[in-house]
């Protein structure tokens, strides 16, 4: 793959997961990638995806990535990427200002707008009066996490829902692990990930330390725990006082068979007492080469 590499988006309308099953996809760079429908604006991002099996090996993720609206595409398109810590993400988006309509983007804590230019139609071949040309919005990811950029095509001026609304979900791995490429969160509970032995994954969840909560995650067997860090929220923009930030867990798969990830959010003084889990998630893992795990789905 190319240091900017091209993805496909589609869209879905549901929950992010099959009609009747709680499947949750896999999410990896390699496939076709895709979020469900907004039910606002810029602030509802439900998640799902596609992927790619059989890499005992991951490549580390790539720096940039690009993404792009297609022709037709509906009102509303979100897509998922993965990319490095301190890398970019360009948005190149259809645009015509003489109707009176503009993209305007909201970013995530944890994200950085580095451009916003627009690009007006060729003259050669001249184009046609009031014809359309692309806008490029370029975003910085600051640190590792999971981050959203938000974007409403609109008239400033009008107060009603968007024409279009477009959505980039974005998965920064930690550091220590930047070949991580499979990711869950408190939208993909409860779930069930179909993969092989020997792939790591990450869960990522919201924490406030200030408030006294946090995150107790227990592992099934043939699981491992790699890492398990807090990420605080970015000083750029600078965070209200007590605001929460990320915590991210990277977990190996040591063995084949059927095992849970489960996590409980509670005061320490809590955390015994409580007799429901907050985040599930079934793993169940094959050998390399073996048939997908019930549920899974593979191009």
């Amino acid at each position: 793959m190319t240091n900017v590499a091209r993805l496909e988006e589609c869209r879905t309308t549901g929950n992010g997961a099959l009609e009747g099953d709680a499947v949750t996809w896999r999410r990896t760079r390699c496939g076709v990638l895709c979020l469900g429908a907004l039910a606002a604006a810029v602030l509802l991002v439900v998640a799902c995806g596609g992927s790619s099996r059989g890499l005992a090996t991951p490549t580390p993720l790539v720096t940039a990535i690009g993404v792009s609206d297609s022709p037709g595409d509906g009102k509303a398109t979100s897509v998922n990427v993965a990319v490095q810590a301190g890398g970019q993400v360009t948005l190149t988006l259809a645009e015509n200002p003489t109707t009176g309509y503009r993209w305007a983007f909201m970013l995530s804590p944890g994200l950085t707008q580095v451009s916003s230019t627009f690009a007006a139609p060729s003259p050669s071949p001249s184009p046609l009066m009031g014809a359309g040309g692309r806008r490029t919005y370029v975003v910085k990811v600051d640190q590792p996490g999971v981050y959203v950029v938000g974007a409403a095509y609109a008239r400033p001026w009008e107060a009603k829902m968007p024409a279009k609304t477009f959505t980039v979900q974005i998965f920064a791995p930690p550091q220590s692990h930047p070949d991580v490429t499979d990711y869950f969160t408190e939208k993909d509970s409860p779930g069930i990930f179909g993969t092989d032995v020997g792939r790591t994954f990450a869960v990522v969840l919201r924490e406030n330390p200030s408030t006294g909560y946090s995150w107790t995650m227990n592992l099934g067997p043939g699981l491992k725990s790699v890492s398990d860090a807090f990420v605080a929220p970015s000083p750029s923009p600078s965070p209200l006082v007590g605001a929460g930030g990320q915590r991210i867990w990277v977990i190996s798969i040591e063995k084949a068979g059927t095992t849970t990830v489960t996590g409980i959010y509670a005061r320490a003084s809590e955390a015994a007492t409580k007799s429901s889990a907050d985040f599930s998630l079934v793993v169940k893992a094959s050998l390399l080469g073996s048939p997908l795990a019930t549920g899974t789905t593979a191009p």
